[in-house]
């Protein structure tokens, strides 16, 4: 077995990760506290992978969402490419009141990742009513 070597700049990042991550294995969004936090607050489960054939090509690092100062929901997920070649990705996010009901009808937004790429997609909802969400991603489409 061989150890694994990294360096200064990998070590804080992966200290970083450790410590932002309580113990149920959820990411601490900013907030930190389950009474101020959103419906959504960090979950897995609000990230839905559409193209089956992504499974094992993209890793779902971490996803949250958190109040902003205006009151507007802000939604993150960290995507990494576990490929050795560029991955066209589409992701989206559909923004949902107390009830569930989608407020908006999402939109498309292209991303590429290179070999091995990490990358954070951010988003932030048009409405205060925005309580909960859902991060959709798919390969993109194949322009000829």
């Amino acid at each position: 077995m061989r150890a694994v070597r990294l360096g200064p700049a990998r070590w804080v990042g992966l200290c970083v990760l450790l410590i932002s991550v309580n113990v149920s294995g959820n990411l601490l969004t900013s907030d930190a506290s389950a009474d101020e936090a959103t419906d959504a607050g960090s979950n897995f489960d609000n990230l839905d992978v559409v193209d089956a054939s992504l499974n094992g090509k993209v890793a779902i690092l971490r996803v949250g969402s958190q109040l902003g100062d205006n009151n507007l929901l802000t939604v993150f997920a960290g995507l990494k490419n576990r490929t050795t070649h560029r991955l066209a990705l589409e992701v989206e996010t559909i923004y949902k009141d107390k009830d569930g009901n989608a407020l908006n009808a999402g939109s498309w937004i292209p991303m590429t990742l290179k070999p091995y790429e990490e990358r954070q997609y951010r988003s932030t909802s048009i409405s205060e009513e925005a309580v909960d969400y859902l991060v959709r991603v798919r390969r993109a489409p194949r322009v000829d």
